[in-house]
């Protein structure tokens, strides 16, 4: 943003002078398809500030909405998920925002070469054009940039919200997301297995194979998910209905009752412990 606000500082005694492209390409009626009429491209053009004012609230990829309510409920079910995404969505926003920053950068000193150009040879055409060019594009990425960095105060803000909520400490490490992966996949197969089961009927191959990975026997998972099926259709013949909390207490029961099922794979394989701490990321500490 400080590049931006350098920019507007500098073009400031040029600005009057350069037209919105679309502006000139509207007004030049030559420019445009003889099917359209003079009437109807003023129609255009009055309606264009209007049209400007309101891209500015689609300046994000995403809504709110959906990177909280969708791409966080696909990562998972435990928090440390939840913090692992928005970490992946704060850093592509930090890289963007960094290429943009040196984009922007670069665009200022073409235009101070241009803007020293211009003034040598004030009849330098091509000059001129490109210069406007990249006043043009440096005021269009702005609303582009804005939407970014509030994409980043609004992962932000997620991020220590769902932090506080589940009581994780503020200097979490690997070993800590590391540890809750265990209930993160068992969750997720019990998912995977009851959406399939209430698509054909039977839990699928691959998820057998998911859940056999941690310790959960394929024929009992099965009978789990029957077993909760029958009971939510019980509960909706007598007139109630299961809500999204009751399915996500079903998965933690899994998840409490199978927290320890993957130690015998761990034995079965030769293995004596599943995380190694020794090589997850900490904070080194003095002492």
């Amino acid at each position: 943003m400080t590049d931006l606000k350098v920019v507007d500082r500098e073009q400031t005694a040029v600005q009057e002078k350069v037209a919105d492209p679309l502006d000139l390409i509207l007004k030049n009626h030559s420019l445009v398809s003889s099917t359209l009429s003079k009437e109807a491209l003023m129609k255009i053009e009055q309606r264009m500030p209007e049209i400007v004012r309101a891209t500015n609230t689609a300046g994000r990829r995403n809504t709110q909405t959906t990177s909280q309510l969708m791409t966080l409920n696909m990562s998972g079910d435990e928090p440390y998920r939840h913090l692992r995404q928005i970490l992946a969505q704060i850093d592509k926003k930090r890289s963007a925002l960094e290429s943009s920053h040196f984009r922007v950068k670069k665009q200022v000193i073409k235009l101070k070469n241009l803007e020293k150009k211009i003034s040598e040879n004030p009849d330098d055409e091509m000059a001129v054009v490109q210069r406007d060019e990249i006043m043009v594009g440096l005021e269009r990425s702005k609303v582009y940039v804005e939407g970014a960095i509030k994409e980043l105060g609004m992962f932000q803000d997620a991020y220590d919200e769902i932090r506080e909520s589940h009581g994780i400490p503020e200097k979490w490490d690997e070993t800590h997301a590391e540890k809750a992966e265990v209930r993160h996949h068992i969750k997720m197969g019990f998912r995977n297995g009851f959406q399939e089961i209430m698509a054909s009927g039977m839990v699928g191959r691959g998820t057998a194979e998911y859940l056999e990975q941690f310790g959960i026997h394929p024929q009992a998972a099965r009978k789990h998910l029957h077993d909760y099926v029958v009971q939510n259709e019980n509960l909706m013949n007598s007139g109630k209905e299961p809500n999204i909390s009751h399915f996500h207490e079903f998965l933690d029961a899994m998840a409490d009752r199978y927290a320890e099922a993957h130690h015998a794979n761990l034995k079965r394989i030769g293995l004596k412990k599943l995380v190694r701490d020794d090589w997850c990321y900490k904070e080194l500490t003095n002492g």
